[in-house]
């Protein structure tokens, strides 16, 4: 098709080699292991799945925000960086992908995923939950297809 030639010239973005946060616990194995069988059920059992991990940073918001003893303190908006050309209009290519608004509650599981015939890898991150308990749930998917090595990722993603 059209994007397979227009691609042609140029390699398909790849994951890196290794696993860039492996799972250091068992608790961190099992909400991997929870957001693969979600990738599973929501995508089919026939995709290709690397790397799975926790994203780290949406980690330890999760954990800081949902500590007992914290006080809720909503963060003020981040200000724009965008930039305006000479003919006033914004530079999109300067700026980074956005990722997900994650609720206070949540997290991600991110892991490189290829579909059937399709011959592109994608980031697909698993948004979770989890109560007190321990008990995990899903709330979505976030999904981008894995872009060339020259577009910006959202802050703090590493790939």
């Amino acid at each position: 098709g059209f994007v397979a030639s227009a691609r042609a010239g140029e390699a398909l973005p790849e994951p890196p080699r290794e696993n860039p946060n492996p799972p250091q616990s068992a608790d961190d194995k099992r909400r991997v292991d929870f957001a693969v069988q979600e990738i599973k059920a929501q995508y089919g059992p026939d995709v290709t799945i690397l790397h799975p991990h926790i994203i780290p940073w949406s980690f330890e918001k999760f954990i800081n925000n949902t500590k007992p003893s914290a006080p809720s303190v909503s963060q003020p908006p981040p200000a724009s960086s965008a930039k305006s050309s000479a003919s006033g209009g914004l530079i999109m290519a300067s700026q980074p992908m956005r990722g997900p608004d994650l609720k206070p509650d949540e997290y991600m599981v991110h892991a490189y995923v290829k579909f059937p015939n399709d011959p592109s890898w994608y980031h697909v991150d698993v948004i979770l939950s989890e109560d007190a308990s321990g008990k995990l749930t899903r709330r979505g998917f976030y999904k981008i297809l894995m872009p060339a090595p020259s577009v910006q990722l959202p802050p703090g993603v590493v790939c």
